[in-house]
């Protein structure tokens, strides 16, 4: 099925920190014991960091990584520039079990993604270094953690305009226009004197929580659950309103040469004990469907909280629609760039 592919090296970028050096643990290196493929893996920032890179290479015909995790609205950016290799959906012998709403397709409805696992955005603390243990996304706006709290930029990061419409507002509703989303801005700006840092790589803040240096902020709930189990004094706490919830994508730029193996990386992590696996050491959520898993409640609930119906789901594609004028009011507004 995978012609080609022996003796390959696949380069894979994934979030740095500790969810690859987890995903070097449970998934490359299993990955590379089955097969003749190596994988080398590399540490890539967020979307408005990997995507000029990724634009840029393809526009010269290079490919800087055969495989990437992309966030829904990096894969639709990427859609949009003609980044992505295409699918062939039979070459795959597991990509029945993940869930169909975790697929990306191009216009013509060519298979571009792949499900690679779901987080949380949870609000996180250390419990040596604060006795404060914030459970609402109000907690951004109060004055007592003034000075305290990390939060994450750009705007296409950490959601906070949705955090701001549901918490504030009306929810999505308040971000179907620009004057809706200049007003919803207008109320997010006074969450600046909270900040203590603006991070755009979540391994920035990893150990500045972990040593206290920073007590506490927003942070994807699997990696601080990877950071208490090494030992450090955090609590993860899934947020009343509704902790953010996003996914990633499988994605290959369309310059590699690797197509085959990338397929075969792919269809390696699609399967059910595979994403298990994964799920049970880096806390991810799952993207095959629930009845394929074998997670035991206890794991599921500290990787979901109250489930995953609970959560507040970004406007992904209003990030991709009116990006120019969203990342203007963001570096007016709220980082005084």
């Amino acid at each position: 099925m995978f012609a080609g592919s022996d003796g390959t090296t696949l380069t894979v970028s994934s979030f740095g920190g500790a969810f690859k050096e987890i995903l070097d643990e449970q998934l490359f290196g299993p990955f590379e014991d089955e097969t003749d493929i190596t994988v080398q893996s590399q540490a890539q920032g967020g979307t408005s960091e990997v995507l000029p890179r990724i634009r840029s290479a393809v526009e010269n015909g290079n490919a800087p990584v055969d495989l990437l995790i992309m966030t829904v609205p990096g894969v639709l950016r990427g859609l949009n520039s003609d980044l992505w290799a295409t699918f062939d959906e039979s070459s795959f012998e597991n990509l029945e079990y993940i869930s169909d709403d975790l697929n990306e397709y191009d216009d013509e409805d060519n298979l571009v993604g792949v499900g690679s696992q779901g987080w949380l955005i949870n609000l996180v603390h250390n419990s040596e270094a604060t006795d404060a243990s914030p459970s609402s996304w109000e907690a951004l706006w109060d004055s007592s953690y003034e000075d305290q709290m990390a939060m994450m930029t750009p705007a296409v990061t950490g959601y906070m305009l949705d955090i701001t419409a549901h918490v504030h507002f009306d929810g999505a509703e308040s971000l179907q226009t620009e004057d809706g989303i200049r007003e919803v801005f207008g109320k997010l700006q006074e969450v600046k004197s909270q900040a203590n840092m603006w991070y755009t790589n979540e391994a920035n803040f990893q150990s500045r929580l972990a040593d206290g240096e920073v007590p506490m902020g927003m942070l994807y709930n699997d990696i601080t659950l990877v950071l208490q189990d090494q030992g450090a004094p955090v609590e993860s706490t899934f947020v009343d309103e509704g902790s953010v919830l996003g996914s990633g994508r499988w994605v290959s730029p369309r310059t590699s040469e690797n197509h085959d193996a990338v397929t075969q990386f792919i269809d390696y992590a699609s399967k059910p004990e595979v994403q298990d696996r994964v799920s049970e050491n880096l806390y991810t959520v799952p993207t095959i469907e629930a009845q394929h898993s074998n997670l035991d409640d206890e794991t599921y609930q500290k990787i979901a909280g109250p489930g995953l119906e609970a959560a507040i789901t970004p406007n992904f594609e209003m990030y991709v629609d009116r990006q120019q004028f969203i990342n203007q009011q963001w570096n007016e507004l709220i980082i005084n760039e």
